[in-house]
């Protein structure tokens, strides 16, 4: 198992193309091996070895944050977000390739309904086996935090540093994007319930913000909290959403 720490693997192509070369020809089923990828420049040379790599050999992180072309092109990534998604559902469709993906909220400039929309359509075109959902954080030293009072943002000056506030999202916008971000990543990210989770993606009619949304406000609502939930209160609460809200016969939930 070896895990690459470089934040853009895929730049230069010809390192990467190296790299990858010398595992493939070493290649052995149970060899795993993670790459932090920057999915807006993936050189053609860099794919074809990507994809002649064994299913499930190789764990591909990119690095989304948004699929807002404005917002995107606001802090420093590529407004492509076109090409983005292609390179995404040629990771997802055509390799054997783990993928992971990264989303943020609380950019600057970008609104809940936003990132909702950019939300939907990563999974609808893409379905990543994997989609991590992070709040904003002003890291010392990065340009959003030298920049915060500029850009309307408000950050926690305590460690994790976390966003309290942006030009287009308060507080309390944000903690509920908090929760949505903990629910996805308990029913979907964890892959407990595939079943269950095909059925409830078949009757949200591709809005699956809302979906994880209403279910992440169900579960706060009895539970309290989004942590420390059981497996059989957790499928309760998926079930009954099922039920209540889409309209499922309880046998078929």
């Amino acid at each position: 198992r070896f895990k690459f720490l470089d934040r853009s693997f895929n730049a230069p192509a010809a390192h990467a193309a190296a790299i990858l070369d010398f595992f493939l020809s070493r290649a052995t089923p149970d060899m795993r091996l993670h790459f932090e990828i920057n999915p807006d420049s993936l050189h053609a040379s860099v794919a074809s070895r990507i994809a002649a790599f064994p299913k499930g050999t190789l764990h591909l992180e990119a690095g989304l944050q948004t699929l807002n072309p404005a917002i995107a092109a606001a802090i420093g990534r590529s407004a492509d977000t076109a090409k983005t998604l292609a390179t995404l559902r040629f990771l997802t469709r055509q390799t054997g390739a783990t993928v992971h993906a990264d989303l943020i909220f609380g950019l600057p400039g970008e609104d809940e309904t936003s990132f909702a929309r950019g939300f939907n359509t990563l999974i609808a075109e893409c379905a990543p086996p994997e989609v991590q959902v992070n709040l904003l954080k002003g890291l010392p030293g990065t340009r959003l935090a030298r920049d915060a009072a500029q850009r309307g943002l408000t950050f926690n000056p305590e460690p994790p540093y976390e966003l309290l506030r942006s030009d287009a999202m308060d507080f309390g916008t944000l903690m509920r994007l908090q929760r949505f971000a903990r629910c996805w990543e308990l029913v979907y990210n964890r892959r407990r319930f595939p079943h269950t989770l095909q059925t409830l993606h078949a009757s949200c009619g591709s809005d699956f913000y809302g979906a994880y949304q209403r279910l992440a406000a169900r579960i706060h609502a009895e539970e309290g909290k989004l942590f420390a939930i059981s497996l059989p209160r957790l499928a309760g609460h998926l079930r009954a959403e099922l039920v209540e809200t889409c309209g499922i016969g309880a046998n078929e939930a």
